[in-house]
């Protein structure tokens, strides 16, 4: 198994089965090869979500009375259609992105799947494989609580299936690139740790290069393509995060459930945005690029000074490149790393307060028109 998360491979084929990156991992080469049978299930699979997802929008904007659920309020209602929409708006941005710019995002994942072959030892490829199973867990919780919530609260069998269908991919796509993501940036972290223990043993040239390659790769490639993934999905996620919590006020707390469903109810709207926090939060935290760079520094000060060439070597990169912080963002919008998270529960509150307000003034509104 440890070989197999190694070259990422599980991983790679629920990516290629879920139409998002459809290459063949020659494992021998440690080569992503683009197929002329992958090059038109890639082409057949992005027009078909283009259309579910433009079919999906297009319903959901034409009959949003479908989606009314009797025991909650018109202002949920309304949040939980510009939900559905925007989530099926986002799928169509996803596909279209990876498959306009595929022979980018395959180029990067080969090189750091060379990086990984070369660098990355037993531990990393534990990670990459609890990954795998939190992400598996997570996937089976969010299933679950879209079925037992939204049944419960005696939505229409056909909407019922819609938001089933929708919710459940969006998770599976959405997660996936996100724990892909995690997983790269683990790749690199456990590269410079490799480049940093050459330093350490006196191998300066190789050490240094490889580490500014990487750093480059960060910079540019990653940021470039899985930061314009990123921004979509944390906005999309930023969106749904109130929606358990408001539904948890909204309905339960007012009583609008039997003692018997009060309970099971209590727990699902609870731990309804769970699967996706949890996985937001493991996207934000892993932090091991910005750890790994910065011990450079306290490595080279430690090398020491012999009077020759290659003291003026370590000085010209301390002064040129120990400054430059490997910072990963969504396309420039906010940073990829733990201080975004503050901001983004920040944010989330903020906008449960709104709804909160919205459902008051509509509790009013109702009251003033009784007399």
């Amino acid at each position: 198994m440890s070989n197999v998360c190694r070259d990422l491979r599980l991983y790679l084929r629920l990516l290629r089965l879920l139409g998002l990156m459809c290459w063949h991992f020659d494992s021998e080469h440690c080569r992503l090869v683009a197929t002329p049978t992958s090059e038109r299930y890639a082409v057949a699979y992005a027009g078909l979500m283009f259309v579910a997802s433009t079919g999906c929008f297009t319903f959901a904007h034409l009959q949003p009375d479908r989606f009314h659920i009797a025991i909650y309020n018109r202002t949920g209602n309304f949040y939980e259609t510009i939900i559905f929409r925007s989530t099926c708006l986002v799928l169509f941005l996803i596909y279209l992105i990876l498959y306009v710019q595929r022979r980018r995002y395959r180029d990067l994942v080969e090189e750091l799947l060379r990086l990984n072959r070369r660098c990355v030892g037993s531990s990393t490829d534990r990670q990459f494989l609890y990954n795998l199973i939190l992400y598996g867990v997570l996937t089976v919780v969010c299933f679950g609580n879209y079925f037992h919530g939204y049944s419960r609260a005696g939505l229409a069998p056909l909407p019922l299936a819609l938001c089933m269908v929708v919710y459940t991919y969006a998770y599976s796509v959405l997660c996936l690139l996100l724990v892909f993501f995690v997983c790269l940036k683990q790749i690199m972290a456990a590269g410079l740790v490799h480049y940093n223990r050459q330093l350490c043993q006196g191998d300066l040239d190789p050490g240094l290069r490889g580490r500014q390659q990487i750093l480059k790769v960060c910079g540019n490639e990653l940021n470039e393509c899985f930061g314009l993934l990123m921004l979509p999905i944390v906005g999309l996620v930023l969106l749904m995060a109130p929606s358990g919590p408001f539904y948890l006020i909204s309905t339960v707390l007012e009583g609008k459930f039997s003692e018997n469903e009060c309970l099971s109810m209590l727990l699902t709207s609870s731990t309804w945005d769970s699967p996706w926090m949890i996985m937001l939060v493991l996207m934000l935290r892993t932090n091991g690029i910005t750890v790994e760079a910065n011990k450079t520094a306290k490595i080279l000060a430690k090398v020491p000074r012999t009077g020759t060439g290659l003291d003026r070597m370590i000085e010209k990169f301390l002064l040129k490149n120990l400054r430059q912080q490997p910072i990963l963002t969504a396309y420039g919008f906010f940073a990829l790393d733990k201080s975004t998270l503050f901001k983004l529960f920040t944010a989330i509150f903020t906008y449960m307060v709104i709804l909160v307000q919205f459902k008051e003034m509509e509790n009013s509104t109702k009251t003033i028109n009784k007399f």
